[in-house]
């Protein structure tokens, strides 16, 4: 299992469920959570543990956004402060998405409608932790550059921050999708430079026969992701086109050599993804992924990385939607 470097709060995690159990039981579950035949994982599989490394001269230090200006709020723009909320402090990764043909990452929500104009832009340059000027790393396909927040603006009840300098291009790998957004400080830490660790592509021809397993059916919706996921090349998402409270995935990880095993996406109470995008934030080799979250009536955009052998959890989220 990879390194992670403690800047990304990595936890150790050690399995205990199969302590006590026979060798030749756990021989055996090794062979079926490796068998093409039966792709998922054993119940009580221990996941592998995460070795943590000492800081290095890439590791940043954690900082804080800057608070808001404060600036005094009387009348409408006062009442709109009251119903407005902003990310903390303490926050340091976004989501940011395309909206009217420019990049924008997700900086809180209002309740209720705006309908005084510069009321809102006052109340946004007294509350907001996030203002123009302020430079932030954009993480997609190709990479990580800085961009700078160009204005904020209301996007149905979200409060976003539009960043410029960004090129929304088809080789840009956002699309329609969200990229990850870092905030590193004022002034900003320098990127990281270098490549990350070269990723051996494995059979890829067992890797595509693995993944053509999976053709939806009628009532399914099948999502895909090819990457650098510690031993596995490809990452599968089964769920159910209709949602309900009932729903459930199967989550399947394919290894480089083909074999196919159960894997877990852990998004606080999101049971259903589509997969969007991979990407690589701390260019260790091993790949973050990007999804579109589902439950009942709610919707949001996710980044999780991995946490073990075969588990995603997530580390930042935006563009929540209700749907009542």
């Amino acid at each position: 299992m990879r390194s992670r470097p403690v800047w990304l709060a990595a936890v150790a995690v050690i399995g205990v469920a199969g302590c006590g159990r026979p060798a030749t039981a756990e021989r055996a579950d090794a062979r079926a959570a490796d068998s093409t035949a039966a792709p998922d994982s054993i119940p009580d599989e221990r996941p592998d543990s995460v070795t943590l490394t000492p800081p290095d001269s890439v590791v940043l230090t954690l900082a804080l956004l800057p608070p808001a200006p404060g600036l005094p709020l009387a009348g409408a723009a006062a009442e709109l402060g009251e119903r407005a909320v902003f990310v903390p402090r303490t926050q340091r990764w976004f989501m940011a998405r395309p909206v009217d043909g420019a990049l924008a990452m997700d900086i809180g929500r209002i309740d209720g409608g705006v309908s005084n104009a510069p009321a809102f832009e006052q109340m946004l340059a007294a509350r907001s932790p996030v203002q123009p000027g302020m430079i932030v790393t954009r993480h997609d396909a190709r990479g990580a550059d800085t961009v700078t927040v160009t204005g904020l603006r209301l996007s149905g009840r979200r409060l976003l921050a539009t960043l410029g300098d960004s090129t929304l291009t088809p080789a840009s790998g956002i699309g329609e999708g969200a990229v990850l957004v870092e905030w590193r400080g004022a002034p900003p830490a320098p990127t990281a430079i270098g490549a990350p660790p070269p990723c051996a592509p494995g059979d890829t021809a067992a890797i595509s026969g693995a993944i053509a397993r999976y053709v939806p059916a009628a009532t399914e919706a099948v999502t895909v992701l090819r990457g650098c996921f510690g031993d596995f090349r490809a990452l599968i998402t089964v769920r159910p086109l209709e949602i309900t409270t009932e729903s459930a995935e199967r989550v399947l990880l394919v290894r480089a050599t083909g074999r196919v095993r159960s894997g877990r996406l852990r998004d606080l109470s999101y049971p259903l993804h589509a997969l969007q995008a991979v990407t690589d934030v701390d260019a260790d080799g091993t790949n973050e992924i990007i999804v579109r979250s589902f439950r009942p009536a709610m919707e949001t955009w996710a980044a999780l990385r991995m946490t073990d052998s075969v588990t995603f959890t997530r580390f930042a989220s935006g563009f929540t939607i209700e749907k009542r």
